[in-house]
């Protein structure tokens, strides 16, 4: 009988696997800070396209990597580098007896009404059902 899974199943592996980066991580959505709450610097934002049902499910989980900006649309080019490549280093071609996950696509975007770029991370994610 095939096991199937769903996307927050892959979400969370994601999640778990990303434990050693010491930024705060959400899943699905991003923080909503008040305007009393303290500036989150850097965080790290998991969410997942569809899933399909095949005997070999696959998935693309993104993972943004979120950093406030510098100045005034200016990114903090090292902080999204050195965090785009943490999560990389450890999501980057990990192969277990039920899951495999390869990098897919890397890019970078403004996100200006919060003043802030993020690395959006792109891996493919494939459940092997037994």
């Amino acid at each position: 009988m095939t096991s199937y899974k769903t996307t927050d199943y892959a979400i969370g592996v994601v999640y778990g696997l990303l434990s050693s980066i010491t930024v705060p991580k959400y899943r699905q959505t991003k923080p909503t800070p008040k305007a009393s709450d303290a500036v989150i610097p850097e965080y790290v934002v998991i969410n997942a396209l569809p899933i399909n049902m095949d005997v070999m499910q696959k998935c693309i989980v993104n993972v943004n990597y979120h950093v406030k900006d510098i100045a005034p649309g200016v990114k903090d080019t090292t902080k999204i580098e050195a965090g785009s490549a943490a999560v990389m280093a450890i999501l980057n071609e990990v192969l277990t007896a039920t899951y495999q996950i390869d990098i897919e696509s890397q890019e970078t975007f403004r996100e200006e009404k919060l003043g802030e770029h993020f690395s959006n991370m792109r891996f493919s994610f494939k459940l092997i059902n037994n």
